[in-house]
């Protein structure tokens, strides 16, 4: 007789149905709508096999958006995972202050992206912007830059506020990774190991480098699918210097109306985030995860 009893894996179900409503599902109807074409403007949705990514791979703009979407990923991933994981070991420590300093480095994090987005806006704006402000008080620059308007600039200003929005999630967890550590081992370390940067990597770094490959893995697929600091700050220019795969999703969609081709270039991004995923996991040692 069948029963729950003999079958325990059931017992998963409840929290399985939320991945795949939530997740399996999308995939697999973008993966559906990609071999169709679906345009708001003309009935029917008629098969057309890989016509959508031919035409999408053979644009003119998808080579810039692979190469803009991989560089901003390579900038941004690596930054906040370092600059997150030292102000996680700067909070550590006790000082005066310390509570209120640790709630302001959480305020990016709630910010909407919108918000964040005219921050630095006005930040790196070249006529009232406070960055060539305080360089022009400086005496470094005689005219002002214009950073996002800039191809040279513009992805690397992206860039650095997409790492400021996403630096307090990686604080902390970093800081619960760090409050795992034994109190006991650090003060054998720093007896035995006078030397902070040597005590950092011999004795810190294995205790969580769990938690720093996740957190690479997470935010190399945050910045791989970023699209509203982009949209916001430079709508994708100049030109298509801060044009992302992302972005060129919501233009091929809602802007051009050719929900097939949107629906290829997302369907990219998934293989394209999962082969991440596989080549940093990969590119790690494989006793990362195994148990001390």
């Amino acid at each position: 007789m069948w029963t729950i009893n003999r079958f325990p894996a059931i017992w998963l179900i409840p929290a399985l149905l939320p991945v795949v409503l939530m997740t399996l599902y999308p995939v697999g109807y973008a993966l559906w709508t990609s071999l169709h074409e679906v345009m708001i403007l003309f009935p029917g949705e008629p098969f057309v096999g890989l016509e959508n990514y031919r035409r999408v791979v053979a644009s003119n703009y998808f080579q810039d958006a692979l190469r803009n979407s991989l560089v901003f990923t390579a900038l941004a991933a690596p930054s906040v995972v370092v600059i997150g994981t030292l102000i996680a070991l700067f909070l550590q420590h006790g000082f005066f202050g310390s509570q209120v300093v640790r709630s302001v480095v959480l305020l990016p994090w709630v910010l909407p992206g919108a918000i964040s987005a005219v921050l630095w806006v006005w930040v790196f704006h070249p006529s009232f912007g406070m960055l060539n402000g305080v360089l022009r008080s400086l005496g470094l620059i005689d005219a002002p830059i214009h950073w996002l308007t800039n191809p040279d600039t513009a992805l690397t200003v992206v860039a650095i506020a997409h790492v400021w929005t996403q630096i307090p999630f990686a604080v902390v967890l970093m800081m619960a990774a760090l409050s795992t550590i034994n109190s006991e081992t650090l003060e054998a370390a720093s007896i035995d190991c006078p030397n902070p940067f040597k005590r950092f990597r011999y004795v810190i770094v294995p205790e969580i480098k769990s938690m720093i490959v996740v957190l690479l893995v997470y935010n190399a697929l945050t910045a791989f699918t970023s699209y509203d600091l982009v949209y916001a700050m430079t709508g994708g220019g100049p030109g298509t210097a801060t044009t992302l795969l992302s972005f060129q999703i919501w233009r091929e969609s809602f802007s051009m109306y050719d929900f097939g081709a949107g629906s290829a270039v997302a369907f990219i991004v998934v293989v394209i985030s999962a082969v991440l995923i596989v080549a940093i996991t990969r590119a790690l040692p494989s006793d990362l995860f195994a148990s001390e």
